[in-house]
């Protein structure tokens, strides 16, 4: 069985979270460290927004936003836990594609949900009927993503592939301030979105636990805590004063900005 690293960190702020997560991608790429399960939160509401999403509609919202190294759409980060798995690209579950990847990892989640009593279901995927689904991640479901018995989106997810190694990002609500939620997503946004406290008491850190030990069956690994290695920590560091620290990444206006800030895998 092959031995993962976990990763239980503490809250932080959001440039902190990203640089953190592409300094452990890098170093698994890099043949440097285990593959990595990290689970964590955020020291304050955050909005972090698609590789290559335009930042324009977040710059007036009055929130603080960060730019992440995978895809997809807008996800205000609050009262929830976020997962992060990065993978060298040797694992099995890097052969069966992205959406391969995203059903093994959904899989483990959704049991995990399970084992604190909220009830899941998995979308089929919809098409966005308004342009403003392409800025909110919870507005629309892909396939395989997670949804609560009521329908709407419980779990969002994102990832990026890169030469040798692969980083996916989830985001599992806990709870939703309502007012800060439509003052960045608009009326009635809200209803769109469902979140753990609906149907469980459950908190971040008995979920972590549960979580945790979902993703060693589902994946058939066997994780040993630990926390960033010294090289990691520098990478951060560098990483973050670079990129996800300045406005040139974070205010990048879509994809052709983007190119300009970027540093490859």
């Amino acid at each position: 069985m092959k031995v993962w690293r976990l990763i239980l960190d503490e809250n932080r702020r959001g440039a902190e979270n990203m640089a953190r997560d592409e300094a452990i991608v890098r170093s698994v790429a890099n043949g440097e460290s285990l593959p990595t399960l990290r689970l964590y939160g955020w020291s304050e509401p955050t909005v972090s927004i698609g590789c290559f999403q335009n930042s324009g509609f977040f710059k007036a919202r009055g929130v603080p936003y960060v730019r992440r190294v995978t895809g997809g759409r807008a996800v205000l980060h609050d009262d929830e836990l976020t997962y992060s798995v990065a993978c060298g690209s040797a694992h099995p579950i890097f052969f069966s594609g992205i959406a391969g990847a995203y059903s093994a990892i959904s899989g483990c989640v959704a049991k995990a949900l399970a084992d604190i009593g909220v009830k899941t279901a998995f979308s089929e995927g919809r098409r966005y009927k308004e342009s403003r689904s392409k800025d909110f991640c919870f507005h629309a479901s892909s396939r395989r993503e997670i949804l609560a018995e009521n329908g709407r989106k419980l779990v969002g997810s994102s990832q990026r592939r890169f030469k040798d190694a692969f980083l996916q990002h989830g985001s599992v609500i806990f709870g939703v301030d309502q007012r800060l939620f439509e003052s960045v997503f608009g009326n009635d946004a809200v209803l769109k979105v469902a979140w753990v406290g609906m149907y469980s008491d459950a908190t971040t850190e008995e979920f972590s636990r549960i979580l945790a030990r979902r993703m060693e069956e589902g994946l058939r690994v066997r994780f040993e805590q630990s926390g960033l290695t010294g090289k990691e920590r520098l990478l951060e560091i560098a990483i973050a004063g670079t990129r996800y620290g300045l406005p040139g990444w974070n205010e990048a206006g879509g994809e052709a900005d983007v190119e300009k800030n970027r540093v490859f895998l």
